[in-house]
């Protein structure tokens, strides 16, 4: 006697086990214990098993819920190129969809009648005792059973209550993701604010700097800049790509925008949204033996350094890789002073904070700086 045991991973299947689960009541467990004559080891030997198959569906559960709460909201995730969601969504449960494989199939009833020939062996789950059909529960109730019956019947209560749980919450993630790919708004601000954040990864990693000339040409961009709107760009294409291609994109897509304004790739990362600061600031850097022309025994001054990263404006968590491009360009373009290290600086606007020195003041004494060599 064989059943069809393979789960194919797509909606049908996860409603189809979610309406299994749902089946289950006192009757048809205590039909299948009748059909299938189990004793009591044998029963005491299935509750231990489906204690162990709980506890791996509590993990999952958990890992679900976490996974529910950025899939949605995210326009890139891992995996989509490869996945449809649904199959995304089971690589999530595998230990779920397992442990419901094994209790449906051992309530499958033992003997079965030939199928016609060419006709599909039926699936387990369509099959098994506890689920499937009309059955009368006991007359005296499950508390005339012994404690092991009456133990595996609460076991699987809740097992079958943590799969409608867990199946459903993947059911009704595919649904959201399908009403939301018919929402070009919704899908624009997906689309925004997973571009800011992945931004924000990238503005933190100096490696893209280095790496921008050998980046491939990204079929995303092609799309972006072929497509009729920017809405319809953000909603044909949510959930088609991963974050790294995303990222790939956003970088080329900044550092195209640049070049047409003259920025080299490290001041278009530098100022994605401010190509006129970023010019400015290169301007700036060929005067800084001006402003500090007596310099402090060969070194540059680190107050002028803490005013210049302020008034560059950028955010404080990229003033590292600001210094760094201004200690480039000041050397490239001839300056004499002798730079300070980083710790050096990161001190110095340490103590500036103490001090209750804001970053506008800071700016501010560096525009004054500015004003009086002009």
């Amino acid at each position: 006697m064989r059943y069809r045991t393979i789960v194919e991973k797509n909606e049908s299947s996860l409603l189809q086990i979610i309406q299994a689960a749902e089946s289950f009541n006192a009757g048809g467990f205590l039909e299948s214990l009748r059909k299938r004559n189990l004793s009591t080891y044998e029963i005491e030997q299935l509750t231990d098993e489906i204690k162990e198959y709980q506890s791996k569906i509590n993990r999952e559960a958990r890992a679900l819920v976490k996974f529910s709460e950025t899939f949605l909201i995210s326009y890139a995730t891992e995996n989509n190129r490869c996945y449809e969601t649904a199959e995304q969504l089971f690589n999530h449960i595998r230990s779920t969809i397992s442990g419901a494989r094994k209790v449906l199939r051992k309530t499958c009833p033992r003997r079965m009648h030939r199928q016609p020939e060419g006709k599909e062996q039926p699936l387990f789950y369509l099959r098994s005792i506890l689920t499937v059909g009309s059955h009368t529960g006991d007359l005296f109730g499950m508390e005339s059973f012994e404690y092991s019956v009456q133990e595996l019947f609460q076991v699987m209560m809740n097992f079958f209550t943590s799969i409608i749980g867990t199946l459903g919450l993947c059911h009704r993630m595919i649904v959201s993701e399908r009403e939301i790919r018919q929402d070009a708004d919704r899908c624009l601000d997906i689309y925004n604010d997973t571009c800011a954040k992945l931004m924000e990864e990238v503005n933190q990693m100096s490696h893209w700097l280095g790496a921008v000339k050998q980046l491939p040409e990204s079929e995303l961009l092609r799309r972006k800049e072929q497509a009729r709107s920017e809405k319809a760009f953000a909603r044909e294409n949510y959930h088609q790509y991963t974050p790294a291609e995303l990222k790939q994109m956003l970088v080329l897509e900044v550092v195209r925008r640049g070049q047409n304004d003259g920025l080299t790739d490290e001041e278009a990362l530098l100022w994605p949204n401010d190509h006129q600061q970023a010019l400015k600031v290169r301007s700036v850097i060929l005067l800084f033996d001006q402003m500090d022309a007596e310099g402090l025994k060969g070194k540059m001054d680190s107050s002028l350094i803490i005013e210049f990263l302020k008034w560059c404006r950028v955010e404080s968590k990229l003033e590292k890789r600001l210094y760094q491009y201004f200690c480039k360009a000041y050397k490239e373009h001839g300056g004499q002073l002798q730079m300070l290290g980083w710790t050096s600086v990161s001190q110095v606007r340490k103590d500036r904070r103490e001090q209750h020195i804001s970053d506008e003041e800071l700016a501010a004494s560096f525009e004054r700086r500015l004003a009086e060599i002009a």
